[in-house]
């Protein structure tokens, strides 16, 4: 073999053995990078429907019925046939 090509087998092993070596000690950052992911994921998803539901909540305090709900528990009001129990034990 001559110089040249040796030099280049050479250059090539080490790139290559380099390449194996940045795999396995990346690895596992790797993997506690994409466990990292799917928690997120998760919270993202739990967060959206959380969003969605307060959405819905606003969407919703202009009706009759989330009036007369404010009325009845921020203000303790009451129709006038109704009847109100009060729990004493509260």
């Amino acid at each position: 073999m001559r110089r040249s090509s040796r030099a280049t087998v050479f250059i090539i092993g080490a790139v290559v053995l380099f390449a194996i070596v940045m795999l396995v000690t990346l690895q596992p950052k790797i993997s506690a990078l994409k466990s990292e992911g799917a928690a997120l994921s998760e919270q993202i998803a739990a967060l959206e429907q959380s969003n969605r539901a307060a959405q819905a909540k606003l969407d919703a305090l202009g009706t009759d019925e989330s009036v007369i709900a404010i009325a009845r528990e921020k203000l303790n009001l009451a129709f006038e046939d109704e009847i109100v129990f009060v729990d004493r034990n509260r």
